[in-house]
């Protein structure tokens, strides 16, 4: 293991962590250890072992990453400390590689203390950080047991460099050429290996500009503008995939260099999304469902009783409304036809009701056969004209399934927001009256009496 290979994996390491002190050790026994190499470096005696019991890895992954009391730091290692350690961690690469016996000590000062509680409190954090180090380290133990001192170590480190799965560029402190590994060569289209600055530069730029969300990655990397040292997180959805981009600048001065991480989160993201999805939509009708629909009314309300502009029109005449309609005797439609029918019937009725809806107005399926609109910048006038749209859109042409013909009809209820103080809640219960005042008086019609 080639000095300069470690001297960059500890480097990457401590960005990483953001620990005070990052040691790389050789475990030669169960009690003790060999440091190779410290970052920032401390003075010890070459091949000298520290008595100290490794902490025995857990049967999961995320058990390598182990946090660990101060106290239990090799007493070797703590009276050659310039500060006080008051966050300790492991990193375990024991049996990772093929011959991989050792792991990363990482030691945050008071000061850094904050930023090993994050990182002990984040699984997400400590998996990224175990994924990315703990595979490169075990390769360089293995190559230090397979090679000798004396082997050119560049080679070395670039396979090493190489075989993570994650995009790196490291840019060198000269700010003269970049490093690029092959993930990243191939995200960025350019070589990889030693690349000059200027062409790293365009390939990022050309890689971005390429994103679906160019325009807003723009304006994020406005901060690497004005401040070297600026650390950014962006998302970049390139040729239908997202990457996470991390970049910071090598121990926290740019100086010394700077750092690109691409990470492929695609599947991540897509099953964030799906669940949010899932938690705020009817999977029948695609449409918001009834706690999805009272968060975003909520906050629609909330807005207009602090005025807010943005969101609602100035004109006192505008205001907000809610309709409520339910398809007439469903019931029989179900018991007749049969409930795979009756589901066809509600996704129809979805399609049409949102046909008719314009722009910003809030549709979603309330319960069963019933649904529930907000009307935004409405008036009795407005609101009673979408409701009789509705309800003719119903009527307009049956629904169709197979040989089978559905005639539809709807009940509105309509309730206009009496005025800035009145909750949504009191709208909502209007509505409904009204609705059930529709449904007495034969069906198929829009009512919005109740006062």
């Amino acid at each position: 293991m080639h000095t300069n290979s470690l001297a960059a994996f500890l480097e990457l390491a401590r960005q990483l962590s953001q620990a005070s002190l990052v040691i790389a050790l050789q475990q030669r026994a169960a009690d003790q250890v060999v440091p190779l190499r410290s970052e920032p470096p401390l003075s010890w005696q070459r091949g000298t072992a520290w008595s100290w019991r490794v902490p025995k890895e857990l049967s999961n992954e995320a058990g390598a990453l182990q946090f660990l009391c101060p106290a239990d730091l090799p007493s070797m290692l703590t009276v050659g400390l310039t500060f006080t350690a008051a966050k300790v961690a492991y990193l375990n690469c024991l049996d990772f590689g093929e011959r991989a016996e050792g792991g990363v000590l990482f030691v945050w000062n008071a000061s850094q203390a904050p930023k090993a509680a994050t990182l002990s409190s984040n699984p997400l954090s400590q998996q990224h950080l175990i994924g990315l180090l703990r595979p490169i380290y075990a390769r360089l133990l293995d190559a230090r047991h397979l090679a000798e001192e004396t082997i050119e170590s560049g080679a070395k480190f670039h396979d090493i460099f190489n075989s993570v799965p994650q995009g790196v560029v490291v840019v060198s402190g000269l700010g003269q050429h970049a490093q690029v590994n092959q993930v990243a060569s191939g995200l960025l289209n350019i070589s990889a290996g030693y690349v000059p600055l200027n062409t790293l530069a365009q390939a990022m730029r050309a890689a971005r500009m390429r994103c679906d969300n160019a325009a807003d990655l723009e304006s994020v990397y406005q901060a690497l503008q004005h401040s070297l040292n600026a650390q950014v997180t962006a998302n970049w959805e390139l040729d239908e995939c997202i990457w996470r981009v991390d970049t910071h600048p090598v121990l926290n001065d740019a100086h010394n260099g700077r750092v690109w991480l691409f990470q492929d989160v695609t599947a991540q993201i897509r099953l964030e999304r799906m669940l949010r999805r899932e938690a705020s939509h009817d999977p029948l009708t695609g449409l918001l469902n009834r706690r999805a629909f009272f968060d975003l009314a909520q906050a629609h309300y909330q807005a207009q009783n602090s005025q807010d502009k943005v969101a609602f029109d100035s004109d006192t005449s505008q205001d907000l409304a809610v309709l409520m309609f339910d398809i007439d005797y469903f019931k029989k439609i179900n018991d007749r036809f049969g409930h795979p029918v009756g589901d066809k019937v509600l996704r129809e009725v979805a399609h049409r009701s949102q046909a008719q809806l314009r722009e910003g107005d809030v549709l979603a399926r309330y319960g069963g056969e019933e649904f529930i609109v907000l009307l935004r910048q409405a008036n009795q006038a407005s609101s009673r004209a979408v409701a009789e749209r509705l309800r003719l859109a119903m009527q307009s042409q049956p629904v169709r399934v197979g040989e089978k013909v559905i005639q539809i009809h709807i009940s509105v209820g309509l309730a206009l927001r009496r005025n800035k103080k009145e909750m949504l809640a009191s709208t909502i219960e209007r509505a409904d009256k009204n609705l059930y005042l529709a449904k007495r008086e034969g069906r198929n019609r829009v009512v919005d009496t109740i006062d």
